[in-house]
Parts: C-alpha cells; sequence; structure tokens
C-alpha cells in the first residue's frame, strides 16, 4: 500500500500544481480581457463625453457680422481673424465683416463645467494613482483633486515621495500650453493586473524548480527502492544457499551421534556438541536474512535475556574474545516487543565490531548496559561500550552509511542493517552516542517499552 502512495503521491502534486497554475493563469486572462473591455469603454466615453461637446463649443455663437447691412455668417473653429473683408450678397458689393460672438458664453460655461465633471469622473475610474505636479516637481492635483493651500507640510512630503514612486515606473508626461512651453507634470502609477503580471515569470520558475525538485526526488526514492530490493534479493538467495548445506550438516551430526564409539569418546562428543551449536547459529543467520523485507513478528520478552544468549554465544566462541573482557550491567525490567532473532543480530553485529576494535591491543574491555527511563511513555536503552581505538571524527557521520567501513576488507553493511532493523522494525533508534580515537565507542539503541509497561 505504501508503494503504491509512494509513487502516486508526486503524481498527484504535479497534477495538483499544474492545475493551480492553469487556473491562476485562467483567471489572469480573464481579468486582462475585462480590463481591455473597461479600457474600450473609457476610450468610448471620452469621445462620447468630449469630442461632441467639443465640437459644438467650437461653432456655438461664432460669426462674422457685415459692417454694412449686418447679415451674419457662420464661423468654424476659434483661430479667426477679427475683422476680414469680404463680399456681402445683401450689399451687393465688398464690405468689412466682423469676427463676434453672440449668446454663447452661458453655454460654453456650462460645456466647460460638464467636460471638468467628466474629466473627474474619468481619473476616478482608474484604479492607480495619478497627480498633476507643477515644473518644479512639486504636487498641485492628486486623483483630479486640487490640493489646497493648507495642506501640511508632512502631507506634501509624503506627496512628493508618491511622485517619485510613480516616476520610477513610469516616465512623467510633459504638459504644455497654448504656446508649447511646458507648465508641469502628469505622474502616473501602475494597475495592480501590470504589476501582477510582472510576477508571472517568477510563478513559473518557482513551479517549474518544485517540477524538477520534484522529479529528482521520485528518481532518488526509486533508486533507492531499488537498492533495497537489491539487497533485499541478495540476503533472500544468500538464506536460500546456506540453507541447502546446513540440511547435510544436520544430517552428518545425526549419523555420527548414532555410532556408538560416539559415546565413548569425550572429546568427539564435545565437538559434536559445538558444531552443533554452530548449525544452530547457521540456521539464525539463514532465518534472519530470509526474514528481510518482510514485515517480522513480534513477541513481547524481557530485552535482558536475548542479550545474555547473544553474549554466552560469543563467550563461548574458542579464541573469540582472546584477552578481552566482556562485562555486563543489565538492569532493565520493562519488557518491550522484539523479533529475538534480528535483534540478536543486532547485539552480535555491535559486539564483534566492539572486538574488531579491540584485536589490535588484544586486551580491553567491552561493556553492554541496559536501564530503563521512565520519561515519556517508556523507554529502554541499551548501551554497547567499549574501550578500543575509537573512530576518527572525520568519518562518524558515515558509520552508517552503506558501504562505509572502517576495517579494512569490511563491507559496511552491518551498523546500515542494525539501524534499519531497529528502525523500520521495533519503532526505535540506534545511534553513536560517543566515540573518541583512542579512548573507544558507544553505541546506544533506544526501544519503546511495551503498552503494559509504558503504562
Amino acid at each position: 500500500m505504501w508503494n503504491i502512495r509512494n509513487r502516486f503521491l508526486p503524481l498527484f502534486v504535479v497534477i495538483v500544481l499544474v492545475w493551480v497554475f492553469f487556473y491562476y493563469s485562467y483567471g489572469l486572462v480573464s481579468r486582462l480581457r475585462e480590463t481591455r473591455a473597461s479600457a474600450n469603454e473609457t476610450i468610448a466615453w471620452f469621445w462620447a463625453g468630449v469630442q461632441v461637446p467639443m465640437s459644438r463649443l467650437a461653432e456655438l455663437g461664432m460669426m462674422y457680422v457685415c459692417s454694412g447691412c449686418g447679415s451674419t455668417n457662420p464661423a468654424y473653429g476659434f483661430e479667426s481673424d477679427s475683422s476680414i473683408t469680404n463680399f456681402c450678397q445683401e450689399c451687393s458689393t465688398v464690405t468689412e465683416w466682423h469676427f463676434v460672438s453672440m449668446g454663447g458664453i452661458e453655454e460654453r460655461e456650462r460645456l466647460f463645467r460638464r467636460t471638468r465633471i467628466l474629466f473627474k469622473e474619468l481619473v476616478e475610474r482608474l484604479d492607480y494613482t495619478t497627480i498633476l505636479s507643477d515644473t518644479d516637481m512639486v504636487p498641485q492635483v492628486i486623483n483630479g483633486i486640487a490640493i489646497t493651500a493648507s495642506i501640511s507640510e508632512e502631507r506634501l512630503k509624503s506627496l512628493i515621495l508618491i511622485t517619485k514612486e510613480l516616476d520610477a515606473e513610469n516616465t512623467p508626461i510633459p504638459i504644455t500650453d497654448s504656446h508649447n512651453e511646458i507648465i508641469g507634470y502628469l505622474h502616473y502609477g501602475s494597475d495592480k493586473l501590470a504589476k501582477e503580471l510582472l510576477i508571472v515569470p517568477y510563478i513559473e520558475l518557482g513551479i517549474f524548480a518544485v517540477l524538477v525538485l520534484l522529479f529528482l526526488y521520485v528518481i532518488r526514492v526509486e533508486m533507492k527502492k531499488e537498492k533495497e530490493l537489491s539487497w533485499i534479493g541478495f540476503a533472500r538467495e544468500t538464506a536460500h544457499q546456506i540453507s541447502t548445506p546446513l540440511s547435510s550438516l544436520m544430517g552428518w551430526i545425526e549419523l555420527l551421534r548414532e555410532k556408538p564409539e560416539t559415546e565413548m569418546d569425550k572429546e568427539l562428543s564435545e565437538a559434536l556438541e559445538s558444531i552443533e551449536n554452530d548449525v544452530d547459529r547457521l540456521k539464525q543467520i539463514a532465518s534472519r536474512y530470509g526474514q528481510m523485507g518482510k514485515k517480522p513478528k513480534l513477541e513481547r520478552c524481557m530485552i535482558n535475556s536475548v542479550i545474555l544468549d547473544t553474549v554466552h554465544y560469543i563467550s563461548g566462541r574458542p579464541g573469540f574474545l582472546e584477552d578481552m573482557n566482556l562485562e555486563t550491567e543489565l538492569k532493565s525490567e520493562y519488557q518491550v516487543d522484539l523479533n529475538k532473532v534480528l535483534f540478536s543480530w543486532v547485539i552480535e553485529n555491535l559486539l564483534k565490531n566492539s572486538i574488531a576494535a579491540l584485536k589490535e591491543s588484544s586486551s580491553g574491555v567491552i561493556r553492554i548496559s541496559t536501564r530503563d527511563v521512565q520519561e515519556g511513555p517508556g523507554l529502554v536503552e541499551v548501551e554497547v561500550a567499549d574501550s578500543g581505538k575509537g573512530i576518527p571524527f572525520a568519518d562518524q557521520k558515515r558509520v552508517f552509511r552503506t558501504g562505509f567501513s572502517t576495517r579494512l576488507g569490511g563491507w559496511g553493511l552491518g551498523l546500515t542493517l542494525s539501524r534499519r532493523i531497529i528502525e523500520h522494525y521495533h519503532n526505535g533508534s540506534l545511534g553513536l552516542k560517543a566515540s573518541s580515537p583512542g579512548k573507544g565507542t558507544t553505541f546506544i539503541i533506544k526501544l519503546p517499552a511495551s503498552l503494559e509497561d509504558a503504562e
């Protein structure tokens, strides 16, 4: 079940990320379309509200009057001369015509007021700040509202800072008079959508980076899984290969025991007993490797008895300890859920590492101790310490790495498999507690107490 979830979880994350980005992009495009429609509506509104009134204003009440008979002709545009000479049909002669405005002043004032209101409404439609300043960049009008003379100095300074921020976004537009002289500047910012568009490339880059990291994570998980499966397959094949000669050895032992002279030969009987013990040990080893990759069965037991069995086996091996002392200090009274076969292999592996560390001096002390920790839910701690050569400081972080070994010809698998057995199968922890070159090494195992003892 975990393998299926482990494989489909990255795919699910990718689908969610792609869907979120698609949803965000779709919303962004929709808002762009709405903004474009609003901009087109603003342009049409500006044309309808300004172009026609301005045309009427240009023609309203503007005409030429004949100085002879008083007849009139319309005048087009504001740049007409005050008087012209032209032919008058009423007078039937060339007369002087004078440019006059007749009764359009009030109407023009109304049109100007309406135009001002229209520009104010247009400015209010904008979702960004606009500031009109003089040639010295001092704000005069903000968002279509004139700044009064009673404005405070702090408020004016803040408006000047806002003006500089607007100029950092967009270049100010110069405003000229009828003589084409600059009389001020229009400063304007950017709307929220334009600012949001600036971060879209970074969002895309971030999503791409997440996908790349996720892809690398999947590859790493698959490689790790493949590596674990290869070790599991190797372990099971080893167990299978060991089982065949073991069966043969057990048969030979039975044949030797049936012979009458075996009972009479004390040395032969002792040798057969030792061989039988070693065969039993090999059967346990084959069982350990055969259980790799499977969920082992745990049983509640006292941890001290399992450790003592392993210590007795190590101590009973001729020439194994030589002049070394193997001491025990077993004080734990809690029961733990253990797979005895696998846990005894962990203890055996730690003891063999300690023995190897003492081989150079052929003497020293190995101490294995247990104690109960009542803090929290309850723990059982197991320490395996030796007075050997120790582990170099540069190598202490790598001792549990697969393939790393400080011993010549070592495979670098013992501590890796031991940690896996403790952490994955027993929900505990195995770590290096302390090590100093020339002083010794201490490994510590922490196992949760069984539920009854924890209560």
